[in-house]
């Protein structure tokens, strides 16, 4: 029974282990699938993606791709980019770090060129004109809202007179003009929620909010007409928009991969530790290297060395009767549960039970009558009880 239990705790143990191992794979697996992102990435159907804005971006001649390196990597046939709020990291650490120096100045050297920029959210990894301004307006991180407010066309410019209005979130944020040429668009209640900044040779679309460019907000109102408007004033010409989706988590990070744990995905890497986890377990329920042994069923003591031990205590003693005594109380209660007899069975009824022809018998028999004699000596004892045992 004791058996029995211990195996089926193991199969139970067992199973837990790969329940876990098999949920853990699906985390990963919906850490990566695009369907459970809750970001704006340009491939999400989140209701929070942005593959709606990508979509429509398509549908109207433009190449949609997205960035998944940092900005000095920004390709040659980059015309515009796309950069929605960073993921939430710890300055410092995380992906956070790899940007450097080096990515604002390249991106600078790319705006000032001629590059095309939507700019929805402040960012510490923008070089220091657009941060500086960026800080003052626009919060680093924006976090969905459910306040919502319309604003309509600022300036009366043929290319939105279609557009009436557009339902922005409620970021409690306002643009204030920018050094150079800076073109309020979007207005509400005499604060500026877009505007056109023009940065040397090149462009920057800011907003107030990104909300309302994403899957689940695009089709409110007149957003994802104004946002095209405003491409198509930016781009007139089509062009090949990329999205910052390196800026929300999805970053190809370059560094020289060490060993299994350096080149493997993070599903696998997952499933080994929880193999590791599942190994030590069962090896430590089965005492082959962690801790103790199982415990052995109690052994009981040869006769022999139970008749030496006490015989070598009585001999120093000149006690080899109640030595004897002892022995045989052992070995009655023993025979006594073997056999099947009550407990309190005698030394008599216990040899009267034993068959006559029986070597154990007799073996009892000469025993017995050497217990009675009180001069036994302590060879003679030793002697009997042997022959007991064997």
């Amino acid at each position: 029974m004791q058996f029995l239990r211990e195996r089926f705790g193991l199969i139970l143990l067992v199973g837990i282990v790969a329940a876990l191992l098999l949920y853990s794979l699906r985390l990963a697996q919906e850490a990566r699938d695009p369907r459970f992102s809750p970001l704006p990435l340009s491939y999400s159907q989140h209701r929070f993606g942005a593959k709606g804005f990508a979509r429509l971006l398509e549908r109207n001649g433009y190449t949609v791709r997205s960035l998944k390196r940092t900005f000095r990597h920004l390709p040659t046939d980059a015309d515009m980019l796309v950069i929605f709020p960073p993921e939430l990291t710890v300055v410092g650490t995380g992906a956070s770090a790899i940007w450097t120096d080096e990515d604002a100045e390249s991106l600078d050297a790319w705006l000032r060129r001629g590059g095309r920029m939507l700019l929805l959210s402040g960012d510490d990894r923008l070089p220091e004109p657009l941060k500086e301004e960026a800080f003052r307006r626009l919060p680093t991180f924006q976090f969905p809202v459910d306040r919502f407010v319309e604003a309509s066309p600022a300036l009366p410019a043929p290319w939105l007179k279609e557009i009436s209005k557009v339902r922005l979130g409620d970021q409690r944020v306002r643009l204030s003009p920018r050094k150079g040429r800076w073109v309020p668009l979007l207005h509400s209640g005499g604060s500026v929620k877009g505007a056109l900044w023009y940065y040397e040779d090149g462009i920057v679309f800011e907003c107030a909010d990104w909300q309302w460019l994403t899957n689940e907000h695009l089709r409110d109102a007149d957003n994802g007409a104004f946002i095209l408007a405003v491409v198509r004033k930016m781009l007139s010409k089509g062009g090949v928009i990329y999205f910052d989706d390196a800026g929300q988590g999805d970053l190809i990070v370059e560094r020289e991969a060490r060993g299994f744990w350096g080149i493997a995905p993070m599903g696998v890497r997952i499933a080994f530790a929880h193999l590791l986890l599942l190994t030590v377990i069962v090896m430590y329920s089965l005492g082959k290297r962690f801790g103790l042994p199982r415990p052995a069923p109690p052994r009981a003591p040869a006769l022999g060395e139970y008749v030496e031990a006490l015989a070598g205590v009585y001999e120093r003693a000149q006690a080899a009767q109640p030595a004897l005594e002892t022995i045989l109380e052992n070995v009655r209660r023993r025979l006594c549960r073997r056999l099947g007899l009550p407990a309190g069975a005698t030394m008599l009824q216990l040899i009267q039970s034993l068959p006559p022809d029986s070597p154990l018998r007799d073996a009892l028999q000469q025993a017995y009558q050497a217990a009675q004699n009180p001069n036994l000596n302590p060879e003679e004892a030793v002697r009997v009880l042997r022959k007991l045992e064997g």
